[in-house]
């Protein structure tokens, strides 16, 4: 059994290819029934961001684990072998880090950035609550979220706090100078939105104009930000001549600014835009136009690059603090083949105490209660300090990687692997 991860993320793959195998609200369910269906997977945890798409697994055999995701990657999204130059491949120990490092942001495009510890639990307790995970994998995300909200509050990681969204708003004004006076039409009030809307509001803009299908949402916003109006969804091309710039970032699987109807109501005047959603929701051909410039996710790693360097000492700490969380883990991990044996020890020494406890109580007819709590107390410690070094060296066994031998040689040892139940036990010590 083994932990790995396989996905693709900003690292090894553009824009174009990650929105291809982004998972929207309504492929989940359906991947984890795909998954469910084979024998070799035994938990899964699918997370799917602007920024990666991958799938943490405890497999039965790590080589073919790693090829069955692969290959689910491109029969689910029927992308046959276009995927092979872009997948990244983590597993054992290397798969745990990279669990601990993504949910601490120092796998992120912005490093230390704040939304993916919040990303990371959402993706692990929807696994958890259609029962995709298990044992490994519920201890392992409850490690790493744990670790991650240690690492902000101990570090200096997520100071000046930083997103894409922010990122996003610190591009414009580096092209714009001045936002001031800028007007600024906003599609969609998800989270990443939001965040860029009160970056705006914090740079001065005045005038933002939001909208989204759900015009609720907007309303909402609007009554928190006097800065905001609400614009109509069906109406949002009308609005393209008017702004100075506009930003999209909803969860449409589709574009939701096409080039044809876009070329309608542009009137050839300056506009910027920035697309921050995946899949994407503006269509690139829109950003040949004249007069358009449009930037990609990709496109914010540059402003990123120089926001990061402030964060790398902190980054350093950070690091140092992982890598004792996954000695912890991984120290539990080797240990599972362990733990059933100790278990089994601690029952069957119990078993033989409680009997022998007994047995000696009713020959000694005259002993007080207090003599028989006596002998309870000390022949209770006695079994108690009697294990105590052998689980010792069947834990330190397991941390050594030889768990597996140990426990073997332990139950047939004492004798535990032949008994079938209890009163078998009981039997043979008679």
């Amino acid at each position: 059994m083994e932990i790995v991860v396989v996905g693709v993320n900003h690292k090894n793959a553009p824009v174009e290819i990650r929105e291809k195998v982004s998972f929207g609200n309504n492929d989940l369910q359906n991947a984890y029934e795909y998954l469910e269906e084979n024998s070799y997977i035994e938990e899964v945890v699918i997370l799917s961001t602007c920024n990666r798409s991958e799938i943490t697994a405890f497999v039965k055999d790590e080589e073919k684990g790693i090829e069955i995701l692969k290959n689910f990657y491109k029969d689910f999204f029927s992308l046959k072998d276009m995927m092979d130059d872009y997948f990244f491949v983590k597993n054992s120990d290397e798969a745990v880090k990279h669990v601990f490092q993504l949910a601490a942001g120092l796998e992120s495009l912005i490093l230390g950035e704040d939304q993916i510890l919040g990303q990371v639990r959402n993706a692990h307790e929807y696994a958890l609550e259609i029962g995709k995970t298990g044992k490994v994998l519920n201890k392992l995300y409850r490690e790493v979220i744990t670790t991650a909200k240690k690492i902000k509050r101990e570090t200096a990681i997520s100071q000046n706090s930083l997103s894409i969204s922010s990122i996003a708003v610190k591009f414009i004004e580096e092209i714009f100078e001045d936002l001031k006076k800028k007007k600024v039409l906003v599609i969609g009030v998800g989270t990443m939105s939001r965040i860029a809307i009160e970056n705006l509001i914090a740079k001065g803009v005045k005038e933002i104009y939001v909208t989204n299908r759900t015009v609720g949402h907007v309303i909402d916003l609007s009554e928190r930000y006097k800065e905001i109006q609400v614009v109509e969804f069906s109406k949002r091309y009308e609005w393209i001549s008017k702004v100075d710039i506009i930003i999209s970032s909803t969860s449409a699987p589709h574009y939701v600014l096409k080039k044809d109807k876009f070329m309608k109501y542009h009137d050839g005047e300056k506009v910027c835009m920035v697309d921050i959603a995946i899949p994407r929701d503006i269509e690139p051909q829109i950003g040949k136009l004249e007069g358009v410039s449009l930037y990609e996710l990709d496109a914010l790693k540059r402003v990123s690059l120089e926001n990061m360097e402030s964060r790398l000492e902190a980054a350093k700490d950070a690091i140092k603090i992982i890598i004792e969380e996954c000695i912890e883990f991984e120290n539990w991990y080797n240990c599972l083949s362990i733990f059933p044996v100790i278990e089994e020890l601690q029952e069957y020494s119990t078993e033989i105490l409680e009997t022998e406890i007994e047995s000696l109580i009713n020959r000694l007819e005259d002993a007080s209660q207090k003599d028989q709590e006596l002998i309870q107390i000390v022949m209770r410690s006695l079994t108690k300090k009697l294990l105590k070094r052998p689980i010792l060296n069947l834990k330190r066994a397991g941390e050594d990687r030889k768990g597996r031998l140990y426990a073997q040689i332990a139950s047939e040892l004492f004798g535990m692997n032949i008994y079938s139940c209890k009163k078998d036990r009981r039997q043979t010590n008679e």
